[in-house]
């Protein structure tokens, strides 16, 4: 999970170094546009690999389901409260990622009229 949060950190922050050297208007909401999309990907992952794993019958198993899942969760202590564990803190990162976009998108735009 550590490793895919760096990734994703690095990912986000070059990108709004780019589209700060490219005169992007209001580069910070829009990094924090491509967190939440990143995010929001992710939850999806983990919710269809929680609720995959409800019936572990039907999937000869416990297991993780997507290539996305796996990066997050890893090898370690498969079990379905973990897997719910990791879909529910993504799901409320991405909430807060969505409370957070119109406080920067308004900053942004305070900052740039004065």
């Amino acid at each position: 999970m550590v490793l895919f949060l760096l990734i994703c950190l690095v990912f986000i922050l070059a990108s709004v170094l780019v589209f700060r050297k490219s005169a992007v208007r209001h580069p910070y909401a829009n990094g924090i546009l491509l967190a939440i999309t990143i995010s929001a990907l992710a939850t999806v992952c983990l919710a269809q690999n929680y609720t995959q794993s409800l019936f572990p019958e039907a999937n000869d198993g416990l297991g993780v389901s997507n290539a996305v899942a796996y990066w997050i969760i890893g090898e370690d202590g498969w079990s379905k409260e973990k897997f719910k564990a990791y879909f529910e803190n993504s799901a409320y990162l991405t909430f807060l990622l969505i409370l957070a976009y119109p406080a920067v998108l308004a900053a942004e735009a305070k900052r740039k009229k004065s």
